[in-house]
């Protein structure tokens, strides 16, 4: 049985899901979304890599959770693209996201041998709920735009499975090895794994016109993209990891609420309920599980 989660892994994860929705507010503001989040990895990794790798102690065991991490996570991007270039993106990733923490919990018990205490059980529960809330009601937004694409549907349920998989894995090589150069090489990896795919559907001049007219937005979110996930392997590796995939996905209420605040979206009364549902999870999770 699990012990309690730690205040400080609560403090990661939520910090972390600021942080994360702030550089997915800046992206969001950007033309060429994709090539800015390609970007900003390749960035991130070039300025950091360099700097951490010199003294960075990698076990060769570890190298397995690398490469397997950095495919999944490049499987991963390469879907979102594909969720981008349709115009339900915003019905999409709120599934993906609110499946994700199920999921993990599902590999956390599997793989990890972690065993939730029920009451963070039902935590986790409530907060899938929320998000699937706040799913159903773009569904029901859709619905009233064009039909549904069940396709979509499908991709954002694998979409999920890619957020657990690289999810799991990078939980537990944390816990053998220090989060940072990890989380670099897996970026600095991926990114590489990205770059034929970008460059042919796009081109060299393409990418270059967007490096040149976004640079300040790349800058920001190669900096903010691994400080987000940094923290949340912190929180992996001092806390269930069941407990902080299902805490971490509060970014998209922030993201809900920033699009609320600043580009005059609709918040509604399903995000407003998904959000209560939300906050009263990671109460849960928090102060019983």
């Amino acid at each position: 049985m699990l012990k309690a989660m730690p205040w400080r892994a609560l403090a990661f994860a939520l910090i972390a899901a600021v942080i994360h929705a702030a550089w997915n507010f800046m992206i969001k503001q950007t033309e060429d979304r994709q090539l800015v989040s390609w970007w900003a990895i390749l960035l991130g990794a070039a300025v950091a890599l360099p700097l951490l790798l010199p003294d960075a102690e990698i076990p060769p065991a570890i190298w397995p959770y690398i490469l397997s991490s950095a495919l999944a996570e490049t499987i991963y991007y390469l879907a979102l693209m594909r969720a981008y270039a349709n115009a339900d993106f915003s019905l999409t990733y709120p599934i993906a996201r609110g499946v994700a923490p199920a999921l993990i919990a599902v590999w956390a018990i599997i793989f990890i041998g972690e065993r939730p205490r029920w009451t963070g059980m039902i935590g986790i529960a409530i907060i899938i709920v929320g998000l699937i809330v706040i799913g159903a009601g773009q569904l029901a937004f859709k619905r009233r735009e064009a039909p549904i694409q069940f396709r979509n549907i499908f991709l954002a349920l694998f979409i999920a499975l890619l957020i657990s998989v690289y999810s799991v894995i990078d939980a537990a090589a944390v816990r053998a090895v220090s989060p940072f150069p990890y989380l670099m090489l897996v970026l600095g990896i991926g990114g590489l794994l990205m770059s034929p795919v970008m460059l042919k559907q796009y081109g060299v001049r393409a990418a270059l016109m967007s490096w040149q007219k976004n640079f300040r937005q790349i800058l920001a979110v190669a900096a903010l993209m691994p400080l987000a996930y940094i923290l949340v392997l912190q929180a992996y590796a001092i806390a269930p990891v069941s407990y902080i995939g299902a805490v971490r996905e509060i970014s998209i209420v922030f993201a809900a609420l920033a699009g609320w605040r600043w580009l005059g979206e609709a918040f509604g009364k399903f995000r407003t309920i998904g959000a209560v549902l939300i906050f009263i999870g990671i109460l849960v999770i928090s102060l019983a599980g």
